[in-house]
């Protein structure tokens, strides 16, 4: 069993007539919890109604709450979801608990065994969470996989983070828009390629909507269609689902050619339901082993 570790926001997602657990790295903790890791989420959450009510629905979900701390300050995190066709708009209160996550000692013990670390852009907007983040990166082994997902949320684009968190990274996952945005940010039209040259060891996945995804890493350039999705989802929290099984995939050496398919069908999946979290089927989960 790998051991995981996902950094940051926890929080409700309150859509036109429910409201669902959401957050990036709450989602992917979901999912990797769900494809059979040891998965830890690290994240904060207020001492409020929204709070109980996440602790809650994490503990039936069997995800440990042993490092979600809780904030008699700030509330629980909640986003605004809105949609314009198929595609989900978000409002993001601020401050939230999340913003607030303190690098506890026994956070950073429990990196110090860990195999791979996934964290975002969006819970570094705060310097509390941001600086808490660097400790815990700091105290994992030297072969632990990194795992950046840059999710733009303006106005919480902090560039000078986000470049950071690209440099020290492994796996970087970036959709079409920021894939472009942070072209610009290093004034080339080749990014993957320059950062491969910088390092090889490095993947750089681009989520391509209803085209699929793609991969560049040192041994060439692939790209796989998207599955077709059945049933009436949101599509929210598709991209982290993504993110989770590719993350599941590498750290068990799935080969290149074969990884992106499987990733894309295992967030087909998610898409096709409601809110980032669904049950998934024990059939889908048997083959991404």
């Amino acid at each position: 069993m790998y051991k995981t570790i996902s950094f940051g926001e926890v929080l409700w997602d309150i859509f036109p007539d429910y409201k669902k657990p959401g957050g990036s790295p709450a989602n992917l903790a979901y999912h990797l919890h769900v494809l059979g890791n040891k998965s830890i989420l690290v994240s904060r959450v207020g001492k409020d109604r929204n709070g109980d009510e996440l602790l809650d629905f994490l503990s039936e979900k069997e995800i440990s709450t042993d490092h979600i701390q809780t904030d008699s300050k700030q509330l629980t995190g909640v986003v605004d979801v809105e949609f314009k066709g198929d595609e989900p708009f978000y409002t993001i209160g601020q401050p939230s608990a999340w913003d607030y996550i303190e690098a506890y000692i026994s956070i950073l013990k429990e990196a110090k065994s860990v195999h791979a670390i996934c964290f975002a852009s969006l819970a570094q907007r705060n310097s509390t969470s941001a600086e808490s983040l660097k400790k815990l990166l700091l105290n994992t082994p030297q072969n632990c996989l990194k795992v950046f997902d840059l999710n733009l949320r303006p106005p919480f684009i902090n560039r000078e983070a986000i470049l950071q968190s690209i440099e020290l990274s492994d796996v970087i996952k970036l959709n079409e828009h920021e894939y472009s945005m942070v072209s610009g940010w290093f004034e080339t039209d080749s990014l993957a390629e320059d950062l491969l040259k910088e390092n090889p060891k490095k993947t750089i996945l681009i989520t391509l909507g209803a085209d699929g995804s793609a991969m560049h890493t040192s041994n060439g350039y692939y790209k796989e269609s998207a599955w077709p999705i059945t049933g009436k989802g949101d599509f929210v929290g598709v991209g982290d689902a993504f993110l989770a099984c590719f993350t599941h995939l590498k750290l068990r050496n799935c080969a290149e050619d074969k990884i992106l398919k499987l990733s894309n069908k295992y967030a087909a999946y998610v898409a096709s339901q409601q809110g980032g979290m669904p049950e998934i089927p024990d059939e889908l989960k048997n083959e991404m082993k």
